[in-house]
């Protein structure tokens, strides 16, 4: 394979990305309705999937067709701006996951209680939004801006080999946070299992022959008495989205890592390898939405098959009978109620 026919490949996958997400807008306001439907975490993620997916577009079809001359020129005029809207798009899936796992502290926390509303998800989204915007436009509007430089595989900063300290405070910690998210979920879930399946009851028993009487507290029975199959389900699919996304994030900062750390062996490498090595990283970005929603998620994949009148087996439309369509709205139950980034 080529240079040319990898930069092809990765120009054309965007393309794809863009299609999907545009997709799972419109479906998501199609169900907008639904109340087991995430539709805050839908949009979001699905308008920072455009986002991110036009600005890769735009970066390996300017490589792809401009002479070394006008790439340069396009870097000088234009650099900046690109650079800063595609970070910014993936800073907000950062710290958008880190929500979605506070999210799911809370829901275990608090079952009961209606925290995490559609509308308070977006107005946390949007103040997101506005402090990675700060964040980057500090260091944009200073000599230290950040361009990325496809030929060079590489952010440049303009007053290289220093950069700003926000710039260096975010790529000396930003990476952890899809790891603490990851470890958090995968905690929840042991927590959720050795919970629901009376774990410490069972030592007990096992060590001392006997167990603790049944507790008294109410809330701990009805919660027994009302946690249905279908929220378990809910629960363990949300975790499992927050860790492939958190997984996803992780190639990308460890990809970058690795670099940074062993920067002899990816110098040794082919040039057409470091590109590949380079374009996967890249592309594992805007092709979270698909994984999450489509290979992952039976709920959305249903909705999208059949908002593009694919077809659809049997099994599948009586999943979906069961689990998508919302049930009565009741007095304590809002349109805007969001249980859980999940679905």
């Amino acid at each position: 394979m080529t240079s040319f026919s990898l930069t092809l490949l990765a120009s054309l996958f965007p393309v794809l990305c863009i299609f999907f997400n545009a997709v799972l807008l419109t479906v998501a306001r199609m169900n907008r309705n639904c109340n087991t439907f995430p539709l805050a975490y839908v949009v979001v993620m699905g308008i920072n999937g455009i986002i991110i997916s036009i600005f890769v577009w735009f970066h390996c079809v300017t490589f792809l067709v401009l002479s070394e001359s006008y790439y340069s020129a396009y870097l000088v005029w234009f650099g900046k701006e690109t650079t800063f809207f595609a970070t910014l798009s993936y800073l907000n899936y950062l710290l958008v996951c880190v929500l979605m796992t506070v999210n799911r502290i809370f829901a275990v926390a608090f079952p009961f209680r209606d925290i995490f509303t559609n509308f308070r998800i977006y107005v946390l989204s949007v103040l997101i939004c506005i402090v990675t915007f700060v964040s980057l436009a500090i260091p944009y509007f200073s000599p230290c801006y950040i361009v990325f430089n496809t030929r060079k595989l590489s952010f440049v900063s303009g007053c290289a080999p220093d950069r700003h300290p926000i710039t260096l405070f975010q790529n000396q910690y930003f990476y952890l946070l899809p790891i603490i998210c990851m470890i958090i979920n995968l905690g929840i879930i042991a927590h959720v299992k050795w919970t629901r399946n009376k774990c410490t009851e069972k030592i007990k028993r096992l060590l001392f022959g006997r167990t603790d009487p049944t507790p008294s507290n109410v809330s701990t029975v009805v919660q027994d008495n009302t946690m249905s199959k279908m929220q378990s389900k809910r629960e363990r699919e949300m975790m499992r989205q927050t860790i492939i996304v958190a997984f996803y994030l992780s190639i990308y900062e460890f990809g970058g890592l690795a670099v940074k750390y062993f920067p002899n062996v990816f110098a040794s490498l082919d040039p057409i390898y470091q590109q590949l090595y380079f374009y996967i990283r890249l592309e594992s970005i805007p092709a979270m939405n698909i994984v999450i929603y489509y290979y992952q998620t039976g709920s959305t994949r249903r909705m999208i098959q059949k908002f593009l009148r694919w077809k659809i087996n049997v099994v599948e439309t009586s999943v979906r009978n069961t689990t998508v369509v919302p049930g009565p709205v009741t007095a304590t139950h809002s349109k805007s109620r969001s249980p859980s980034p999940v679905e």
